[in-house]
């Protein structure tokens, strides 16, 4: 059986797709980005993902791929369930067969992942956690991803699923603070990218703020801008406590688009996340090391492309 060397690679997520071929050294070609449209449910996903793709598995003749994708899912059945960010409007999409689609479409074997896990493999095959055996992954765009390492082996929960750790309950008397996937004060409420943009734009009385504005207005000293970013820091700081707390990693990496402003948050978060592990530090030393992916947007197709090619 001759060895696969490349494999389509697709990263699905709550406002784009990247799809690429990648090798078995981690080198991208033919990288293609789109926004991701909604507009026609799950169908018209689908459509989107084999018309951006099919071209990549005539030219490079691509035997495998996989599709990293925002969950809840379930990566041995190949099924998205109900998925909290892949939605038309408030309509939900109920259980989808992302893998038996994909696959019948483009004619070969397709497998699926969440898009925080395919980033954790991302990292400890050929990224900032290639030399830990226990890390911990979170991915801060659209939604709040987690992805766990321990001891080598990659976490799931049970029945198949992933850990989803985004909707860990930080403050549940915050009615304001609504998660997409209808609950108030989920971690992902207040530490994706998307929902920390939307709540400032609410807060501030500024009608569908960007956020890259906020980001700005921070780095130009609005001290409004300052104060929001300090208490996500300490809010993230609270959330990797409780994956420290139950995982035990040696490094967290953070990842996705709003991890590109770190310059902005992370100091606060090491602080506080120091001072929360306080005790927790004598035999085995639980602080983690506090890194930034240097793939930034590439960790879940990174992973993706590793799942396809050691399937």
């Amino acid at each position: 059986m001759r060895r696969v060397d490349r494999a389509l690679a697709i990263d699905l997520g709550g406002t784009k797709i990247l799809v690429g071929v990648v090798n078995h050294r981690g080198q991208i070609s033919d990288l293609a980005r789109e926004s991701v449209d909604l507009s026609n449910g799950y169908k018209g996903l689908v459509r989107q993902m084999v018309r951006l793709t099919q071209p990549l598995v005539a030219k490079h003749k691509l035997r495998s791929g996989a599709v990293a994708a925002a969950g809840p899912l379930d990566p041995v059945r190949g099924l998205l369930l109900n998925p909290t960010n892949l939605k038309g409007g408030d309509k939900f999409w109920g259980v989808s067969p992302i893998v038996r689609d994909i696959s019948r479409a483009l004619k070969i074997p397709v497998r699926l992942e969440n898009d925080a896990a395919a980033a954790a493999l991302a990292e400890s095959w050929i990224g900032e956690a290639r030399r830990y055996k226990n890390l911990a992954i979170v991915t801060l765009g659209t939604g709040l991803g987690l992805g766990i390492i321990a001891n080598g082996t990659l976490v799931r929960a049970g029945q198949n699923l992933h850990t989803e750790g985004g909707h860990i309950t930080l403050n549940y008397l915050e009615k304001e603070w609504q998660c997409g996937c209808g609950n108030y004060g989920c971690a992902e409420a207040y530490l994706s990218g998307a929902n920390f943009t939307k709540n400032l734009s609410r807060l501030w009385g500024r009608h569908n703020l960007q956020g890259h504005e906020v980001v700005a207005a921070a780095r130009a000293g609005e001290a409004d801008a300052l104060r929001a970013f300090d208490e996500y820091g300490k809010k993230l700081g609270y959330f990797l406590y409780s994956q420290v707390m139950l995982f035990a990693p040696e490094v967290v990496v953070l990842s996705g688009g709003f991890s590109n402003a770190y310059d902005l948050f992370l100091k606060r978060t090491e602080s506080h996340l120091g001072n929360l592990l306080k005790m927790h530090r004598v035999g085995v030393d639980m602080l983690p090391k506090l890194k930034i992916s240097k793939f930034r947007d590439e960790a879940g197709l990174l992973g993706a492309a590793f799942v396809a090619l050691n399937a």
